[in-house]
């Protein structure tokens, strides 16, 4: 894989040169482990040309992260050479000396150097060692490149240094134009004699890899690493070859693998399925990992990542939205969200396997909590749906129908499993988002068991109406359909005909949670306005105050204690802030009633003045909450 690449390195260390090589490749590729590791080992054998007694090169790796000056870099050389100068009694040669005698001026150095130039084995010149600037394109701002590049054409020119830079020259070259368009390219031809590309062989190193690291001391997980080898390698050759993001990956999936391996040891309901779920793990926990390592997923798109997973235990593909139809950009306009680029490397729609999101692992991975295996088989249970320590008959009946274990079922077999499957239909036994997919696994192969189609659907409904739901926000993710399904329009109509259903679950959920709500606004002011301000909560950002009956909510709020006017004052400063959350507008009518009836009862003769002052800070609050809604 690196064979020639060392090779035409040590050819490179016997010739006379007066320039630099660049080792060129994306980040995280194994670029410093192949010198720390394959390359240095060799250039430590490799004789210096023309030297005495057969003098072999010192190499160095100097990392130029964050660096600010040649100094620094000077400095950086000599606490490299500092610890052979240390131990062995080896000196440096005074034209190393000289530029670090002003680097350390508080230290004395001097007892390190010759007192002139010389070629003896004791001594370290320049043309002994092997300079390899790494993290070249990472270095601080205040270092330009046209300083850095002066620097290493004096080692290379006058001193007869070996240097290699380790770079992504993409992300030098990005530098140089920032400059001036040509900066680099004139540089490059100055300094640089040869550039080689450093290619990666993702496949030998992931077997390396999980060798050394696995094999012996957790068999278990090594075997599973070896039989999902080739998923995990497309995703990482999917990612610029970036073996960062395999070890992030490998090491904390370790921690996921050996957890679950050991519960499903003893768990006998979910032990048939246990190469499911470890695949569906797999399949979330990899592009989680990866993205988060690469700095992608970000907070900001934790949210959306999480509605692009779809729940329940079976699914179809696409979108079906119970969201106002978005707009469409033209071409020009267009710019792909996070969300649909994610959505695009990651999670197939022509993919008939289960797409699952665990908040566990989520977590996990993006260092908000630490893993918890407890957390993780709830999950797995509620997607598996283990109800009495066991899995329903029903979910066994769907087991057996997915895809693709029941192409080898006997017709009659087949018949019956549909036919037992409806049944559970009829009596509303499934999940609200589970019904689109059993009507395709009920009409599916061209109607191959010849069900009439109307009439099924009507069956359908008919049995969704008895069920007692839960409301699923952001059922339309849930409910995923492919346009090039069978039957498109009549599955589309299932899907319509639960997020219906859904609708009315929150419609009836809200009264009921607004009932509730007003009902606290009345018995206890304050931990109603705690209830509602609470941060990162819905009824933080949900418009409850427009929902109420204002007529009712003023005749209990101008009862309210001055204290407690003031409270709910300050807590309008934080509720609507300068950029007013957008699904709080409604509330906005509702602040202007409330200014005008405290603005009334502030001029009434009969108001005492310590209640004035009380309506007269909360109107100053209010005008100034109103003023931020756009």
């Amino acid at each position: 894989m690196t064979e020639d690449l060392t090779k035409r390195i040590t050819q490179f260390l016997e010739i006379d040169t007066n320039y630099a090589v660049i080792i060129s490749g994306d980040y995280g590729i194994g670029k410093t482990y192949y010198f720390k590791n394959k390359l240095f080992p060799i250039v430590r054998k490799t004789s210096v040309p023309n030297s005495e007694n057969e003098e072999k090169y010192r190499p160095m790796l100097i990392s130029l992260f964050g660096i600010k000056s040649v100094e620094e870099i000077q400095k950086q050389i000599f606490l490299e050479l500092f610890p052979l100068l240390k131990n062995k009694g080896v000196k440096i040669a005074s034209d190393i000396g000289k530029s670090l005698i002003k680097v350390f001026s508080g230290l004395d150095i001097e007892q390190y150097i010759t007192d002139a130039d010389t070629s003896s084995s004791d001594v370290i010149n320049y043309n002994k060692l092997l300079l390899c600037f790494d993290d070249i394109d990472r270095k601080s701002d205040d270092l330009q490149i046209k300083e850095l590049f002066g620097f290493i054409n004096n080692l290379v020119e006058n001193s007869n240094t070996k240097v290699i830079i380790i770079a992504n020259e993409d992300e030098l070259r990005k530098e140089g134009e920032k400059k001036d368009k040509d900066t680099y390219s004139v540089l490059r031809e100055k300094v640089i004699g040869v550039s080689i590309k450093f290619n990666t062989n993702v496949p030998v190193i992931y077997e390396q890899i999980i060798n050394v690291k696995y094999k012996e001391q957790l068999p278990d997980y090594f075997n599973f690493l070896n039989e999902y080898g080739k998923n995990i390698i497309a995703r990482i050759e999917q990612n610029n070859n970036n073996l960062r993001n395999l070890i992030f990956f490998l090491e904390h999936f370790k921690i996921i693998f050996n957890s679950l391996n050991e519960y499903l040891k003893n768990d006998e309901n979910l032990k048939p399925l246990e190469k499911e779920i470890f695949e569906l793990i797999l399949n979330f926990t990899l592009p989680i990992s990866i993205e988060y390592k690469m700095g992608d997923l970000k907070p900001e798109f934790f949210g959306d990542v999480k509605d692009l997973y779809v729940g329940g235990l079976f699914n179809i593909s696409a979108f079906l939205s119970d969201e106002p139809s978005l707009k469409i950009k033209s071409k020009e306009e267009k710019i792909e969200t996070y969300q649909e680029v994610y959505k695009r490397k990651y999670l197939d729609e022509n993919n008939q396997k289960q797409k699952s999101f665990f908040e566990s692992i989520f977590n996990y991975i993006t260092g908000s909590s630490s893993f918890d295996i407890g957390n993780l088989v709830s999950e797995i249970k509620s997607i598996y749906i283990i109800e009495d320590n066991k899995v329903p008959t029903r979910e066994k009946v769907l087991g057996k129908l997915s895809y693709w274990q029941c192409i080898d079922l006997p017709m009659s077999e087949y018949r019956k499993l549909t036919s037992e499957m409806l049944k559970y239909v009829d009596s509303a036994e499934f999940k609200l988002e589970q019904y689109p997919t059993i009507f395709h696994y009920a009409t599916r192969f061209n109607n191959v068991l010849n069900y009439n189609l109307e009439n099924l659907k009507k069956r359908f409904k008919k049995g969704i109406k008895k069920g007692t739901f839960q409301y699923k926000p952001s059922l339309h993710f849930h409910l995923s359909i492919s346009a090039s399904i069978e039957f498109y329009e009549d599955v589309k109509e299932i899907g319509e005909y639960c997020i219906e259903v859904n609708k009315k679950i929150k419609a009836q959920s809200e009264k009921e949670e607004l009932e509730s709500l007003f009902e606290l606004f009345k018995s206890d002011f304050k931990a109603f306005l705690e209830k509602v301000n609470e941060p990162n909560t819905q009824l933080r950002y949900s418009p409850i105050f427009s929902k109420f009956n204002f007529i009712k909510f003023w005749s209990i709020f101008k009862k309210a204690k001055n204290t407690e006017l003031i409270e709910f004052g300050f807590d309008l400063k934080s509720r609507y802030t300068k950029s007013v959350y957008p699904d709080l507008n409604p509330e906005k009518q509702f602040l202007e009633q409330l200014k005008e009836k405290l603005e009334l009862e502030i001029v009434k003769s009969k108001t005492k003045k310590l209640d004035k002052i009380a309506f007269e800070f909360l109107v100053t609050k209010i005008t100034e909450s109103i003023a931020n809604f756009e």
